[in-house]
């Protein structure tokens, strides 16, 4: 698969003739609603049976990044290419490598167009963590209608797991509900046994233990938990995750990041997921959401404790919309799906740009009240640098951040790049 990225005047059919590849293929690969309205600097998937066509402003760098080769493997391919110039149309072969494998792991809430997403997104996914059932100060389990997410995941060969949180009704991660929890020996050997049952009952695979905000004083409290939770649950068959703040160092500060100990869930539980997204989020300044410097000095600090094969790249499949200047305590950013993002940048008139430092895609735009905005999201490209990385640290895998936000093409383009394990 080759990324395409739109530029001035080109059209999907042109696209298609450039490529010899048929007009529907191309709409239904990129699920496109609306075939005729593309964005300038929207990314398009093209089946190319390993050959690349050279697009304007294209480097060895660039086509590397985009090909998941390296820069090295293509040139070998290519002898007939002389320094480093290359020109608009050219057709350079891609070599062939084995597929490293990987595990793929998404979130979902068990709504009903997110089971049509999970449909959708199944082949190219090892788990479902279905989101969320939250405990109570007791230790018992909102229940959850989870049954057709769980059919999905079944009938698709796709590992369900129970994901457990300290939501509290009606808010949001609670600090005081995690410490009444993790201070009971009774709420907890509770929440086990309720845990075990429903899994046994339900058909799951696995528990994803996700206590957000939990402070400094339920570190080792929280280590313990996780502890008595392995032994209950390993026996069983059962895989244990955990899902964590971004942290660049054993001791940083804040409710958020406290609490959570790398090193320790490296060696109590079965994969740490590491949460690195967010850094540009609704309520805070304009930022690309995950990007790659940042997740990389996350994922290499995580390194030096996890073993890489128990770590996993958190990854989001939305970007955000903030209005312009921003102000703090100001009304938050809406967030968007990649489709809602580039849907907008066309009806916007706006090219969307693609910063390569951070690899990520953003356009500004203004409203009808002449407001200026700026749009960070994802694209192809940005998928592919995250996917790169994974490669080259060889970590287990990556987890999606959540089905409700849809995007097609990226599952085939996992499916392209990587051998996803089952």
């Amino acid at each position: 698969m080759q990324i395409h990225v739109i530029k001035q005047g080109q059209s999907l059919w042109g696209i298609s003739q450039l490529y010899s590849v048929p007009y529907p293929r191309l709409v239904d690969i990129n699920a496109l609603e609306q075939p005729g309205q593309l964005a300038m600097g929207q990314t398009l998937l093209v089946p190319t049976q390993n050959r690349y066509t050279v697009q304007q402003g294209d480097s060895f760098y660039s086509i590397a990044s985009k090909t998941g080769v390296s820069i090295l493997e293509l040139r070998q391919a290519n002898p007939q290419i002389t320094g480093n110039v290359l020109y608009p149309g050219q057709v350079l072969r891609i070599p062939q490598k084995p597929k490293p494998t990987t595990l793929v792991n998404a979130f979902a809430e068990p709504y009903p167009k997110t089971v049509d997403y999970a449909r959708t997104a199944a082949k190219a996914l090892s788990w479902l963590s279905i989101f969320s059932y939250h405990v109570d100060a007791a230790g018992n389990l909102r229940p959850l209608e989870d049954e057709t997410l769980l059919q999905v995941a079944k009938s698709n060969g796709v590992k369900p797991l129970l994901t457990i949180t300290n939501i509290k009704e009606g808010a949001d991660f609670d600090t005081e509900l995690a410490t009444t929890i993790l201070t009971s020996e009774q709420v907890q050997n509770t929440l086990i046994n309720n845990v075990l049952t429903t899994m046994n009952q339900k058909g799951y695979s696995g528990v994803n233990v996700d206590f957000e905000f939990l402070g400094i004083e339920n570190k080792e409290r929280y280590n313990q938990f996780l502890r008595k939770l392995v032994q209950k649950l390993r026996p069983q068959g059962y895989i244990v995750t955990t899902a964590v703040a971004p942290k660049t160092s054993a001791d940083q500060k804040g409710v958020l990041y406290e609490g959570h100990d790398y090193q320790a869930h490296s060696k109590i539980v079965d994969y740490v997921i590491i949460m690195t997204y967010e850094w540009g989020w609704s309520g805070g300044p304009p930022l690309p959401v995950s990007p790659l410097p940042q997740v990389e000095e996350v994922l290499r600090y995580a390194l030096t404790v996890i073993p890489k094969n128990k770590l996993i790249m958190g990854i989001n499949l939305y970007g955000y919309d903030w209005t312009l200047p921003y102000v703090e305590g100001g009304p938050f950013a809406k967030a968007l799906s990649i489709p809602q993002a580039t849907r907008l940048a066309y009806t916007k008139q706006a090219e969307i740009q693609y910063d390569q430092e951070d690899e990520a895609p953003f356009y500004t735009y203004y409203d009808q009240n002449r407001k200026e905005h700026i749009v960070w999201f994802e694209d192809l490209r940005s998928y592919a640098a995250k996917f790169n990385l994974i490669k080259e640290l060889g970590i287990a895998g990556m987890a999606f951040w959540n089905l409700a936000f849809p995007y097609p093409p990226l599952w085939i383009l996992i499916q392209d790049r990587f051998q996803v394990k089952k």
